[in-house]
């Protein structure tokens, strides 16, 4: 599975706009933390269930001020 960076609006909308109910979820063991939302519905486990993650810096210091990076799943090519 393929990933592309996209914007923060263009992330909401790829999640408010997918065709199933998506469940959230924060691995804290990576560094930086990962958010990720997961289709489970046809029988998909992790990490299959994957259809965004987010690189979840907090423009600390602890970061050098880096912001969150929002990528969603990658068509088909």
């Amino acid at each position: 599975m393929k990933f592309k960076q996209v914007s923060k609006k263009e992330f909401d909308d790829f999640v408010k706009n997918y065709p199933v109910e998506l469940q959230w979820n924060v691995s804290a063991i990576s560094e930086p933390p990962l958010g990720s939302h997961n289709d489970f519905s046809q029988g998909k486990i992790w990490p299959d269930s994957m259809v965004t993650k987010v690189h979840l810096y907090d423009t600390s210091d602890y970061y050098d001020g880096k912001s969150p990076e929002y990528f969603i799943l990658k068509e088909s090519e």
